[in-house]
């Protein structure tokens, strides 16, 4: 349920800008670490070595450096960490830099602009037109209403795909828009995920809860959808959903009641983590007996908090995580050279690592007389892009208007036990686990 885990995020931002208006007035497979480039441009192999130098004519590249500029909320009302999206994008420029950089140019983290939450589209602005960028990367932010300066501009942009606005359709399909793992969005769509979990899990009454944002009740209406759909082969169904819940609301203790009488044994919500932590007191005081699907959860301090309270609940994410059992090679680089640079890894430095291997990707598909939109035509021919196996294959031939594969979803999870993630459902060297409609039976299968 990808798209759940942002619908979270996503209405926060909503409700957070409610507030602040309230208060002022050819088939390629691609891992990141290609060693050779297209040597005529286009973003074909070829023989060009990355320290190959030639005069190029475009903003924010220089005869020794090519600068990008990034934006985070790092300035926000949920205490969430954004700005360590800035911190993976060094650590990753730094790890190019000493090997000698790309094309005889060292790569710049020009700009690290705070957007304040509310501020996007005037800093965006800002990268492009005061610090004159050529890419815009990370961005990690509630809301990107700086996206369509972006798309009317053709700048490369790489960012954390949790706004509506990275995602494109047929008629623009905002291909120079880049998330960390795909651009596209569907809040209300079917997946099989949360099904075949249930019934990994032996569940048959699913409880759901969701904030009156519309993008948090999408959610909920996108796991509604997925029982729909998928939930006869898990024998299982939504027996309750609430779409009313107020932002910051702190009494779920009507809802908890109605779910124990309804019989819930697997719990998903739309709401944020002060939410889902609310609810798991309620659950506990009212000894309701159900796992919860958390959708915004992978933060190691939340868990040393809170970890008690969520024990055997489950929690997603598009990349490996930290605690798997074998580290692909490109989450062992980024591990490494974060503790080199004496950081803590989190998901938004992950993030803003995955953003730079990207973006160094095409710049090596553009070859060394890269201009932004050899760049951005470079990666949209990308069918199986893995950053050296931290995401699972992206094609971006389709992943800016639709879903690779209808019918499949494939995803990290862990389990937490003894406030620890653990990731109890990945195979050795096969991380990832897809659930598959196969005619109308949800089956199981693995994948590096």
């Amino acid at each position: 349920m990808r798209n759940t885990r942002w619908a979270v995020m996503v209405a926060l931002a909503a409700t957070v800008s409610l507030v602040a208006a309230g208060c002022s007035n050819s088939d390629t497979k691609a891992t990141g670490v290609s060693t050779t480039v297209g040597d005529d441009g286009g973003g074909s192999a070829g023989t060009a070595a990355p320290g190959e130098h030639v005069k190029v004519d475009a903003p924010g590249v220089t005869d020794t450096e090519i600068r990008v500029g990034g934006v985070a909320s790092v300035t926000n009302p949920l205490g969430g960490k954004f700005g360590d999206a800035f911190e993976g994008t060094k650590a990753y420029f730094d790890m190019i830099n000493a090997s000698g950089g790309i094309y005889g140019r060292k790569l710049v983290l020009a700009a690290e602009r705070d957007d304040k939450t509310g501020g996007n589209k005037v800093e965006v602005e800002a990268l492009l037109t005061q610090d004159q960028v050529f890419a815009v990367l990370p961005v990690a932010t509630l809301l990107f209403t700086g996206a369509d300066t972006l798309v009317a501009q053709g700048v490369p942009t790489f960012g954390w795909t949790i706004n509506p606005q990275w995602q494109g359709s047929k008629e623009e399909p905002r291909s120079n828009l880049f998330g960390q793992a795909g651009s596209f969005l569907c809040f209300n769509c079917a997946s099989p995920t949360l099904p075949w979990l249930a019934k990994r899990v032996d569940a048959h009454k699913i409880g759901v809860l969701a904030y009156t944002v519309a993008e948090s009740a999408d959610c909920a209406d996108g796991v509604k959808a997925s029982f729909d759909k998928y939930g006869a082969a898990a024998d299982a169904e939504v027996v309750f959903m609430d779409k009313s819940l107020a932002f910051g609301t702190a009494d779920l203790s009507v809802q908890v009641s109605k779910m124990k009488q309804a019989g819930v044994d697997l719990v998903t919500t739309c709401i944020d983590t002060n939410g889902v932590v609310t609810l798991a007191k309620e659950m506990k005081k009212q000894e309701l007996d159900a796992v919860q699907f958390l959708p915004n959860a992978y933060d190691h301090e939340f868990l040393d908090e809170f970890g008690d309270l969520f024990e055997g609940s489950f929690v997603r994410t598009d990349f490996v995580q930290f605690e798997a059992k074998e580290h692909p090679k490109g989450l062992k680089t980024y591990l490494d050279q974060i503790e080199e640079a004496g950081l803590e890894p989190s998901e938004n430095s992950l993030v803003g690592w995955l953003n730079a291997d990207l973006f160094v990707t095409g710049l090596r598909e553009a070859g060394p007389r890269f201009s932004r939109q050899k760049v951005i035509d470079g990666i949209n021919k990308l069918r199986d892009y893995d950053a050296d196996g931290i995401i699972g294959g992206v094609d971006w031939t389709k992943l800016h208007t639709s879903v690779a594969k209808p019918g499949e979803s494939c995803q990290f999870l862990s389990q937490i036990r003894d406030s620890k993630f653990d990731p109890v459902l990945s195979k050795p060297g096969k991380p990832f686990v897809c659930a598959v409609d196969k005619g109308g039976k949800l089956t199981t299968r693995y994948e590096s």
